[in-house]
Parts: C-alpha cells; sequence; structure tokens
C-alpha cells in the first residue's frame, strides 16, 4: 500500500512546526521558564526593582514568548518566499520509507532513516535529522491522513 500526497507548506502550517519544534527541545521550555521567572520577580518584588530593573525584566518576560515567536514567525515567512517552497513537495509513502519529489528531483528515505515522527491533530512531523524536517499537513492530505498515520505507525514500528 502507498499514498501519494502533493505539499505546498502555508504559513500557518510551518509557523506551527517552527514553534513546536522550538518549544517542545529543552532550549526551548528553559527559555520559557526564564521568562516566566522574570514575570513572576517583576510583579512579587515590584516596589523593590529600580525602574531599570523593572525595564530588563519586562524585556526578559517578553523574550521566549512574545519576541522569539515572532522571530520564528518571521524566519518562516522568509523561508516561505524562497523559491523552492512555491513548488509543491511530493510524498510517496510505502512500506520501505518515504518518497519525498521536487521537480526533476528525488530522495528516498527509509523508514529506520527516520529519527522522529510527531503525530499532532493537524499535521505531521517527520523528522530526518535533529534539526531538519519535513511537514504533511493534514488540509493537504485529501481525507488520508488517519490512513497516513497508520501506515507510518506500521512501518516505524518495524
Amino acid at each position: 500500500m502507498s499514498i501519494e500526497i502533493d505539499v505546498v507548506l502555508d504559513k500557518k502550517s510551518l509557523n506551527r512546526f517552527l514553534i513546536y519544534h522550538n518549544y517542545s527541545r529543552f532550549s526551548g521550555v528553559i527559555g520559557v521558564v526564564i521568562s516566566l521567572a522574570a514575570l513572576v520577580g517583576l510583579f512579587w518584588k515590584w516596589g523593590a526593582w529600580t525602574v531599570q530593573q523593572r525595564v530588563i525584566l519586562v524585556l526578559l518576560s517578553l523574550l521566549f514568548t512574545v519576541f522569539q515567536p515572532l522571530m520564528l514567525m518571521w524566519k518562516g515567512r522568509k523561508q516561505l518566499m524562497m523559491e523552492e517552497f512555491q513548488i509543491p513537495f511530493h510524498y510517496v509513502f510505502d512500506e520501505d520509507g518515504v518518497t519525498i519529489s521536487q521537480n526533476e528531483q528525488s530522495q528516498k528515505v527509509a523508514w529506520k532513516e527516520i529519527r522522529k515522527i510527531k503525530y499532532g491533530k493537524d499535521a505531521i512531523y517527520v523528522y530526518t535529522s535533529t534539526i531538519s524536517a519535513f511537514v504533511v499537513p493534514r488540509s493537504q492530505c485529501d481525507g488520508k491522513f488517519d490512513e497516513l498515520v497508520a501506515l507510518m505507525k506500521e512501518n516505524k514500528k518495524r
């Protein structure tokens, strides 16, 4: 059995992936903890801080909760403007792995070469390395999303 899907990544799907990828790692969690600690400290000891210290705590509390997500979305928008993201990626999922094609280029990735698969309600993130993944949005699966998830789970556990 094989499932073929064409994907042109959209802004919403890429932003969700970038946010997930960043905040699911240890460094992302630590960043949020630092921002929340700065916010708690700011309000808890409001009167003890000078104006400059308050400004620093406000900026620190916004750094990982507002500024970083905005920077990730800006980076994603720039990435989507690149020519290779304007052309659909053609994916063929079968029992041997995934074949990814675009224009005249094609690459086969065996299931054992896939490091991790994250199944979400709106997309599947298939990691081929610790920092590289491809995104398969539910909206572009032509109703085959659940079937694709089952195929991946079956073949990845082998």
